[in-house]
């Protein structure tokens, strides 16, 4: 008698067993911050609407595959949502991690005029290297409409000052912000969001954006 599972069968538990993993994180990382003093995120005031809209100013990226390629190249022609990371994070990356995971799962259910795509932005050069970018979307089940890209050394703190539009210091890589910031398709910041949003409140600016 064949008591082998079947295929099918099996892969949709490997998938209900990786989205138990994943929510686990999630709760485990909220714990954390729970515990966190908020003065590690009050660096990052700004949020909702951007208006007037802001571009960028356009560095080079390199992609989870080596490609290198200007940032306002990649974000134009879809509506975007992006999020700051570095591989070596522990704490809340995971999270976020798994906020994106949630909103990829969203993304078919999106009525938009261009493609929607997410895209996770090192902020740890050093680190950050396309085998461990690639590692990274990887642990968080990323498809081909998710992708992770690096800038150089210099350029860093440029992108992640203009993200947060706010003139206040940085912080170190733990103080990082857990926003999400979505652009239209002229490659223009549109939205900031608070902190740790939810995944439905990202695809409702997404979905507004998408028929801009």
């Amino acid at each position: 008698m064949n008591t082998r599972p079947d295929p099918i069968e099996h892969t949709s538990i490997r998938k209900l067993t990786r989205r138990a993993v994943l929510r686990g994180m999630a709760s485990a990382t909220l714990a954390a911050l729970a515990a966190t003093p908020p003065r590690l995120y009050a660096q990052h005031v700004a949020m909702g609407v951007v208006n007037p809209p802001v571009q960028l100013d356009d560095v080079w990226l390199v992609d989870q595959t080596g490609r290198k390629q200007r940032l306002n190249d990649l974000l134009s022609q879809h509506v975007s949502a992006l999020q700051t990371i570095y591989t070596g994070c522990s704490s809340v990356c995971p999270l976020q991690g798994a906020l994106f995971n949630a909103v990829q799962d969203r993304i078919p259910n999106i009525r938009a005029n261009h493609p929607v795509q997410l895209l996770s932005i090192g902020i740890d050069p050093l680190s950050d290297s396309p085998p461990a970018l690639h590692e990274w979307l990887m642990r968080f089940q990323a498809g081909p409409a998710w992708h992770a890209a690096t800038p150089t050394l210099g350029d860093v703190d440029r992108i992640r000052t203009a993200l947060s539009g706010s003139r206040l210091p940085l912080g170190n890589l733990a103080d990082h912000a857990t926003q999400i910031y979505c652009f239209d398709a002229s490659a223009k910041l549109r939205w900031r969001s608070a902190d740790l949003p939810r995944a439905d409140e990202i695809c409702d600016v997404l979905n507004a954006l998408g028929r801009v």
